[in-house]
């Protein structure tokens, strides 16, 4: 088994979580089960607990003793567990990573993490998922946050797009930013964060390779919370403290653009501008917010949900469109079916007046028996089911005429 040295250069990211100061009240959905933890066994359990001895005892914590028969360890652990708000960030985080890492996804995930890393990692041949994690963590502490951070990432469902605006001769190829850059990235955004009163030097960017793209996880301190809580014997009081937020900005070197999963506004205009500045030169180069479009359901009908060409898409169905009036009123429509193009209604199923907001579909993909939903609003929101499938979405949208600039195509193909 390797530590954490073995993954220097193996797992490309820039990790700046030294000034950050998490404080995060969570409850675990597996280790506070006596009958898991028990199937876990105590020697993984002591070994993992041993390595924040120091932090559980500058807690005033003890772990469970090692001397005690089975059952009053395992209930001591749960009882231990129960309480996450006073174990130590460290703990708590490294828990809650493996907790989520310990399900299918996450074992393929961990597997795939060990082997492109060069790990040996010698699990047992009939080890649990919770064994798997916990045996990873120990390994590499950094490769299974790494895997972790990856697996939320890439749950998310729901991004608005930015692409190049008038960039004036060729464009400049793109190179990677390096630790400094991402250095002065993060003094960017602690400054705009402590000016907005999200608390001062929290902000942190790790930075990950997927499937051709580059996603970036920024890490800051949201609005300060004083919230109503109960202790033992119902002493009640008021517990303070500074919730952690999770954006994510994707660079796409294919498309020139970025995606983001940010909650305001204003965080959204900062990560164009911070980033544009970083991987483009320019504050100003993400400026272009007109990524979709929706006529093509309009000028080819059905045949703009044609999937000719992608093997992972069965069918699609237009489930809902919303279309708003040309008028000073701007009043807006939605219709609504099981399927649009089929409907007995007499009217079509696309207006010919007024513009195309928003369109909402069902997705039939070859691995699922299920559709899945995919939402189109304009002018740069896309909303998927399942992020996983953004890939063969983004393809039948460029050859469909959905994205803008292939309007021609995809009408010419239709």
């Amino acid at each position: 088994m390797l530590g954490g040295a073995a993954l220097k250069g193996a797992c490309p990211q820039f990790n700046l979580k030294s000034r950050r100061k998490p404080m995060a009240i969570m409850r675990f959905r597996r280790f506070t089960k006596p009958s898991l933890l028990r199937t876990v066994g105590r020697t993984l359990l002591e070994t993992f607990l041993g390595r924040f001895h120091e932090d559980l005892a500058a807690s005033g914590l003890e772990p469970p003793g090692t001397g005690l028969p089975d059952g009053d360890y395992y209930d001591a652990l749960v009882k231990l567990l129960l309480a996450p708000e006073s174990l130590p960030g460290a703990l708590n985080e490294a828990l809650f990573a493996i907790d989520e890492m310990a399900t299918p996804e996450g074992q393929e995930r961990l597997e795939k993490a060990v082997t492109e890393a060069g790990l040996e990692v010698n699990w047992a041949a009939d080890s649990s998922r919770e064994e798997i994690a916990l045996q990873v963590w120990l390994a590499a502490p950094e490769l299974l946050t790494a895997a972790h951070n990856q697996q939320r990432m890439q749950r998310l469902a729901r991004f608005e797009y930015f692409g190049a605006g008038a960039v004036p001769g060729k464009r400049a190829p793109f190179n990677p930013p390096g630790a400094a850059a991402i250095h002065t990235l993060c003094l960017t955004l602690d400054a705009w964060f402590a000016r907005h009163h999200r608390g001062r030097e929290m902000a942190a960017v790790e930075m990950y390779p997927i499937d051709g793209e580059w996603w970036f996880l920024v890490q800051h301190g949201d609005a300060y919370v004083r919230a109503p809580a109960i202790e033992e014997r119902q002493r009640k009081g008021v517990l303070h403290f500074r919730p952690e937020r999770d954006d994510v900005v994707v660079y796409s070197p294919e498309q020139d653009e970025i995606r983001l999963n940010a909650r305001t506004r204003g965080e959204r205009d900062l990560y164009c501008g911070a980033f544009g500045l970083m991987l483009r030169g320019s504050e100003n180069y993400f400026s272009e917010r007109r990524t979709y479009t929706l006529e093509p359901l309009r000028l080819d009908g059905a045949g703009a949900l044609a999937v000719e060409g992608i093997d992972t898409i069965c069918k699609i169905t237009l489930r809902e469109i919303e279309v708003v009036s040309d008028n000073a009123a701007n009043q807006f429509i939605i219709e609504g079916a099981n399927d649009l193009f089929e409907t007995s209604a007499p009217l079509p199923p696309i207006p010919r007046s007024g513009r195309l907001t928003r369109a909402q579909f069902d997705f039939h993909f070859a691995d699922s028996p299920r559709p899945r939903a995919v939402q189109i609003r304009l002018p740069n929101v896309l909303k998927l089911g399942r992020h996983c499938d953004i890939r063969a979405v983004h393809r039948w949208a460029c050859q469909c005429g959905f994205r803008v600039g292939h309007e021609q195509r995809g009408a010419a193909e239709g």
